[in-house]
């Protein structure tokens, strides 16, 4: 069906040593829970929450500079039956792929954003690459030689 929200219950930034050298940035998303919530938004329809962690990680030579934390949850309406086979699955730690997918770009939708702001207020280097406009004196590609 389809997702109705996303609410963020923690956000938690912590910068811990300075960045120098050559740092690694490595991030970590996880569903680690879902459940029926007991809401009636519309008739006839379930609501499962989705709960989640994204986590970014800033290392430099061995040692943690900083992490971002966000815990929240998706909430996505569904069919009863489509809900009850969906908690069946998760209860082996699975979800359908097509639902899965959708969750985790609603998730990488919001956190991405709210992450470069306080990466930004942090100075930190962004976590995911920004679009840059090329350099005029970049070198040009050989052209092949016509015979």
């Amino acid at each position: 069906m389809t997702i109705i929200g996303l609410n963020l219950k923690k956000i938690s930034a912590e910068r811990k040593g300075l960045v120098r050298g050559e740092i690694k940035v490595n991030t970590k998303m996880n569903i680690s829970n879902v459940n029926k919530e007991d809401m009636q938004i519309t008739s006839g329809k379930d609501v499962l929450s989705f709960e989640f962690d994204f986590i970014i990680s800033y290392t430099a030579e061995k040692q943690d500079v900083a992490d971002i934390i966000f815990e929240g949850n998706v909430l996505y309406v569904a069919e009863p039956k489509e809900a009850k086979k969906i908690i069946e699955q998760w209860k082996k730690k699975d979800i359908p792929k097509d639902i899965r997918v959708r969750v985790l770009n609603s998730i990488l939708a919001k956190c991405n954003v709210k992450a470069l702001i306080l990466e930004d207020e942090m100075g930190l280097p962004a976590h995911i690459p920004l679009p840059k406009f090329g350099d005029d004196k970049q070198k040009e590609k050989p052209k092949k030689k016509q015979k």
